[in-house]
């Protein structure tokens, strides 16, 4: 139970994952233009809406909407007619990707899909007995040759930053090939004849805070996702499947948890997650404290402190009220740590480093030592600050449902961010959640040849879509996969 070295600390913290560019293990390359032909699709699909925006009209809150109420869970208030790709240009963009998936070698073995931006009203986690309203855009793929049967997807993206324009769904998925992670992913399931949806999660446009890892936060987005594509496609699929990747795979277990009792449209058959953090987020506050020696000039740290920002804030304006969000960080840096996280770049390296060398510059002290260094790293939790930030850390891991829907989670043998010990938090966590006599189950697949971000990039997504097919009653099982070695979670005190 004694204090972690230096090394693990910084381990722990980037296990946060991030499906940004900018995340720690990203791999750096220039974007390129895709070297052939634009190739697109003839008319879109009829749906059930019309679906005739201006695009910039997507990121603007009508006025005039109803009061919020559950009854409006999902209603989609805007819809633009995005971009369009044939099969070739799918098969273009995975190549531009330069990822390991086969690519078609005739255009019958790929759908191409049409692209809308679709924005939806859902509900905040705020602690007002009244919900505040919490609304974000979302890409709908519609297939061009849909697979028969085939569930709705909806995905969980990994971190991109809080600031407004870190939205993915701003990311054209016909353009030139970006240094995210999420495309790949999205091309393989639409291109394999899958509807899917992502959401951008709330907080990132009309004003609203982010929600950044609040796990039922995440959870209402994800659910009402398959409220919306119900209310936006003239036939749904009667089933549905969470995907998410790092972040993603958070915000997909957090809505297997809530399913149960915020409800969705369709039915769940299942829940797959691609390095999924699952450990407590008591690593955010040790992200602070002189131990993790993370500095904001060095770039390997960087994105772990902007993490550790954004939780904190997130947590503040969502579970304390609209202001108190700054609260975590010391007087007179209050603005400019605001601004850090949502005033510019996704990964403002320039901005966090005005703000001082290391997070103790900048963060409240009081949290830098009761919060990161006493209860994060040392157990000992017993003052009121202390107390409330390991109840948030508790709240945003929740248990999951033994009676609701199973899941398999894909993990890398080569992830520093989730990382065997991280990985092993979570499976103890899952295990002590389902009990004994589950109707759920959790299946465990490791690629040990995989990093943080391969997992996404890689065959392991057509093993998780024979999965869902199978869970969908569509397709055979896969084969089995190795499941990953024993490992200790490690001695964070909050994370037991």
């Amino acid at each position: 139970m004694g204090k972690l070295t230096s090394c693990a600390v910084v381990l722990a913290v980037s296990a946060c994952g991030g499906g940004g560019g900018k995340s720690p293990d990203a791999a750096v390359h220039d974007s390129t233009a895709i070297d052939a032909p634009v190739e697109t699709l003839g008319t879109p699909p009829d749906l059930a809406i019309a679906c005739s925006d201006p695009l910039a009209d997507v990121y603007m809150l009508p006025s005039g909407l109803p009061a919020m109420s559950d009854a409006h869970r999902g209603d989609v208030f805007r819809c633009a007619t995005t971009e369009s790709l044939s099969a070739y240009k799918v098969n273009a963009q995975i190549a531009g990707y330069n990822v390991n998936y086969p690519v078609a070698t005739a255009p019958n073995e790929m759908s191409g899909f049409w692209t809308f931006r679709i924005a939806y009203r859902s509900e905040r986690n705020t602690v007002a007995a009244a919900r505040a309203e919490g609304d974000m855009a979302a890409v709908l793929l519609v297939p061009e040759k849909p697979l028969a049967g085939a569930p709705l997807i909806v995905f969980g993206h990994g971190s991109v930053g809080v600031a407004p324009q870190c939205a993915p769904s701003h990311l054209s998925l016909a353009g030139a090939v970006d240094d995210e992670d999420f495309p790949p992913a999205l091309y393989r399931f639409a291109g394999a004849g899958y509807t899917v949806i992502m959401p951008d999660y709330a907080g990132f446009s009309y004003g609203q805070a982010p929600g950044y890892f609040d796990a039922e936060d995440e959870a209402h987005g994800i659910l009402d996702a398959t409220r919306a594509a119900a209310k936006v496609l003239k036939t749904p699929p009667d089933k549905v499947v969470f995907i998410g990747h790092s972040q993603g795979g958070h915000a997909v277990v957090a809505a297997q948890a809530f399913a149960g009792t915020y409800g969705h449209a369709m039915t769940l058959v299942g829940v797959a997650t691609f390095a999924p953090l699952w450990s407590s987020l008591d690593l955010f506050a040790a992200a602070t404290t002189q131990a993790a020696g993370l500095m904001t000039t060095d770039p390997g740290s960087q994105s772990a402190i902007l993490y550790a920002m954004e939780y904190a804030y997130s947590a503040g304006e969502l579970q304390e009220g609209s202001g108190a969000g700054v609260s975590v960080f010391a007087a007179g840096k209050q603005a400019a740590a605001k601004d850090a996280i949502l005033g510019g770049e996704c990964y403002d390296s320039a901005k966090l480093q005005a703000l001082g060398t290391t997070p103790g510059d900048f963060f409240l002290q009081t949290y830098v030592d009761n919060v990161g260094s006493a209860c994060s790293l040392n157990g000992q939790c017993g003052d009121a600050l202390s107390t409330k930030w390991k109840a948030h850390w508790d709240a945003d891991r929740p248990a999951i449902d033994p009676n609701g829907a199973s899941m398999l989670v894909m993990l890398g043998g080569m992830d520093s961010f989730v990382t065997p010990g991280r990985a092993a938090c979570a499976m103890n966590k899952w295990a002590t959640d389902l009990g004994s006599g589950a109707a759920a189950t959790v299946t465990y697949c490791i690629d040990p040849a995989a990093a943080h971000r391969d997992l996404v990039r890689t065959a392991d997504v057509d093993y998780v879509l024979k999965w869902i097919a199978n869970k969908a009653g569509i397709g055979a099982a896969p084969a089995a996969c190795t499941p990953p070695s024993p490992h200790m979670c490690p001695p964070i005190p909050t994370d037991q």
